[in-house]
């Protein structure tokens, strides 16, 4: 199962604005990139915390949101029918589950703490980073704890336009 964390941040390392419900402060590149790339992989998994900024699952793709309380939120995942799932599993578990479901990836859209658990577990084969060119009194960063040392290679870099860049980076041990 390949883990792939698709994320935004600002020039200086935050991912959103500091009390602050605006989400979209990141460029229409990004979000046509954030769009395709979950679309086509069609598993987003997620926090509370991080579902709730977003008010409703992402259309096309199947939502999974990871809370310490899943019964909370029954009623909400019967709303949306087999397109939202809660969960308390840990992160192994759920993708061990969602491999014998035939799944092969999954794209992790945050936020910082889910990041922290799957990254803890060297879970993560992928990372997906635009960086915006803006400062932002912000209060989260990519991972909101980090244990040890995980290393990346650098595999590409690209323009999504004129002053936005794409960073993909690879596990160290992960050979496509």
């Amino acid at each position: 199962m390949r883990v792939k964390l698709i994320m935004v941040q600002s020039i200086n390392g935050k991912i959103r604005i500091k009390n602050s419900s605006q989400r979209s402060w990141s460029s229409a590149e990004d979000r046509e990139h954030f769009y395709n790339i979950t679309e086509d992989i069609g598993v987003v998994v997620m926090g509370r915390k991080t579902f709730e900024e977003i008010g409703s699952p992402l259309k096309k793709r199947i939502n999974i949101v990871l809370t310490g309380n899943p019964e909370k939120y029954k009623e909400v995942e019967l709303k949306y029918g087999k397109y939202l799932y809660f969960t308390d599993n840990p992160p192994e578990i759920l993708l061990d589950e969602l491999e014998k479901k035939g799944y092969t990836e999954i794209a992790l859209i945050g936020g910082s703490t889910i990041n922290s658990l799957f990254l803890e577990k060297n879970l993560i084969d992928e990372i997906f980073l635009s960086i915006e060119p803006v400062i932002i009194e912000g209060d989260l960063s990519i991972f909101n704890y980090v244990n040890d040392k995980h290393t990346f290679k650098l595999n590409d870099v690209k323009r999504l336009n004129k002053d936005t860049i794409l960073l993909h980076y690879l596990k160290r041990d992960y050979e496509e």
